[in-house]
């Protein structure tokens, strides 16, 4: 009984999907996601009523002549039911449109009713193996059917499959070259950039640019840029005791030597208890705190650069624990869990100083 209703419920599942799949529906616009939707909705549907009725004949011993052992049984079953499925949907999905990554055979398929043929080499013999007086009666032939559908389902299976890698390829070619495109540009628009910077303009334009993180030739035009200035040096400790771009200066120190290191020490404390300070601000005043809301400070390009070229001529702990305690600051009630990425960070750097 409960076999002829999921074969009922199957049937109609499968006739809606094939009255739904044609005539050819407009593919345009808004038309073109309502048409995705519905097709997904009927494929999802179908596949999960041939998995029902399949379990149920399997169950029944309807499917007893595939093998002698019960799990070989079972996953041939559930193998040939998955290549079914697959090369069902795709046939309706590939019916009205041609996709040159698929084999010419699944595209002749699809454009010929494929979505329309290929189910019933699963839903005659289904209807057959049903029921024991005709499965006796007509077994040999349903039989046959259903290992040409398994075979043909297989081949269709195996060419999507085959497909969707080809597909796959192309995508990730054209995603590199796009992104090598864009890299490419941004490239030359930051070395124009820099080559159109006057001796008039402010330092602070080149900043960003002269991290270690940048392309070498990008760094170290932006550099000689910086350093064509005679006072280049007084500029960046000017940056330095900005309440606003001191943490420009960050990028500039990581990685790029100072010709009178002594001068920054005093400019550097400063800017960290300006840090600290803005810290307790924001985390007291806050109301949407996330554990990425401090990473903007560079404190990690700072810590380079302290280990780099300003460890000898001054002592940085005092301001970095005060820094360190401002992390501390007590939250409000509802971000009491969130934890910041620089916290561990500059952890690591006290406990090794």
């Amino acid at each position: 009984m409960l076999g002829n209703i999921l074969y009922g419920f199957t049937a109609l599942i499968y006739l809606g999907f094939v009255l739904f799949n044609f005539p050819k529906p407009s593919l345009g616009g808004s038309n073109a996601m309502g048409y995705g939707l519905g097709l997904a909705f009927f494929g999802l549907c179908f596949t999960v009523s041939t998995l029902a009725l399949t379990m149920n004949i399997s169950s029944n011993g309807g499917f007893h002549w595939v093998s002698q052992q019960g799990g070989t049984r079972t996953l041939l079953v559930i193998f040939g039911w998955i290549a079914f499925a697959v090369a069902a949907f795709f046939c309706a999905a590939l019916k009205w449109e041609d996709h040159g990554e698929f084999p010419r055979f699944i595209s002749w398929i699809a454009s010929h009713g494929g979505d329309i043929w290929l189910p019933l080499f699963m839903l005659v013999p289904a209807f057959v193996f049903l029921d024991s007086e005709r499965s006796v009666q007509f077994s040999t032939v349903a039989q046959i059917i259903l290992k040409v559908g398994f075979a043909l389902n297989i081949l269709i299976s195996v060419g999507i499959l085959y497909g969707w890698m080809k597909a796959s390829e192309r995508n990730m070619d054209a995603a590199h070259a796009y992104t090598q495109k864009r890299d490419n540009e941004r490239h030359n628009e930051h070395l124009k950039f820099i080559a159109e910077q006057k001796p008039t303009d402010a330092i602070v334009n080149l900043m960003a640019l002269t991290g270690r993180f940048h392309d070498q030739d990008v760094r170290e035009a932006a550099v000689a840029k910086v350093k064509s200035k005679p006072d280049w040096e007084a500029k960046l400790l000017e940056l330095l005791d900005n309440e606003h771009y001191h943490t420009e200066a960050y990028s500039f120190i990581d990685g790029n030597d100072v010709d009178h290191p002594a001068l920054f020490v005093a400019p550097l404390n400063r800017s960290i208890l300006r840090v600290a300070q803005e810290i307790k601000k924001r985390i007291k005043d806050s109301n949407d705190l996330q554990d990425w809301h401090f990473d903007h400070f560079s404190i990690e390009r700072l810590l380079r650069a302290i280990d780099e070229q300003f460890s000898e001529v001054g002592d940085f702990k005092p301001a970095l624990l005060e820094l360190r305690a401002a992390l501390d600051t007590p939250k409000p009630e509802r971000f009491k869990t969130v934890r910041f990425t620089i916290t561990p960070i500059l952890d690591r750097w006290l406990k090794a100083h």
